[in-house]
């Protein structure tokens, strides 16, 4: 299939767009959605360079970015070919204004990459202040739909299962968010919840937080826990 510019730009955006509805995270959205889109075999230098400037600009979304990434973006993004790309204005993939966007975007894009700082984990995932704001709008939609305490944890604990399987420190996040709202808001907290939050072990997170996120976190433990 051979792409036209802006075909390509839109197809990226729904399909990431479409796997954050499902509920997955920003940073698993993107990654999904680049593993779809490329592959080693592409030989359409616009193609490959788009993919790789929209990965790029949307992990600029991110707190923070691993650096084994971060280096081979980087690579990706210097090398690319804008003279092949130029070529391409002749079958009408692109033409001269989207031809002079893409390489704006380019050099952009690996100004701020580089200024990006380094992730010590590798994994994708809900970053710390991410989910809690999920969590928290999502307690919102539910009271709106007047749910008592029990369903609101129901849900939220099933809507984010995925996140909090795949690493310890989004499903500590979700419990000791929904435990702060729910104190907050003088609803009852279940055993469930507190039993979670008083057997987690800091050190399960390894680096999937900052040493600020940590700080934060060892916070909300402890006012809940009081």
């Amino acid at each position: 299939m051979t792409w036209q510019y802006q075909d390509l730009i839109d197809e990226f955006y729904l399909d990431v767009e479409k796997y954050k509805n499902e509920y997955y995270s920003h940073d698993e959205a993107i990654n999904i959605t680049f593993n779809e889109f490329y592959s080693e075999n592409i030989v359409d230098e616009m193609e490959r360079a788009l993919i790789y400037i929209l990965y790029a600009e949307l992990s600029l979304q991110n707190p923070r970015i691993y650096n084994e990434t971060k280096q081979v973006l980087l690579h990706e993004l210097e090398s690319i070919d804008l003279n092949r790309i130029r070529s391409q204005i002749i079958d009408g993939q692109l033409n001269q204004e989207q031809f002079e966007e893409i390489s704006i975007r380019k050099d952009e894009v690996i100004k701020k990459l580089k200024l990006m700082p380094i992730d010590s984990c590798n994994q994708a995932r809900w970053y710390y202040s991410e989910i809690r704001n999920a969590v928290s709008n999502f307690y919102l939609e539910l009271v709106a739909q007047n749910m008592d305490s029990d369903e609101i944890i129901d849900q939220v604990l099933s809507r984010y299962k995925r996140g909090c399987d795949r690493t310890p420190s989004v499903k500590i996040t979700v419990y000791i968010t929904l435990a702060e709202i729910l104190l907050k808001n003088n609803q009852t907290i279940s055993k469930e919840i507190i039993d979670e939050i008083s057997g987690f072990k800091m050190d399960s997170i390894n680096e999937e937080l900052s040493l600020d996120e940590l700080t934060d976190l060892s916070r909300a433990v402890k006012n809940v826990l009081e």
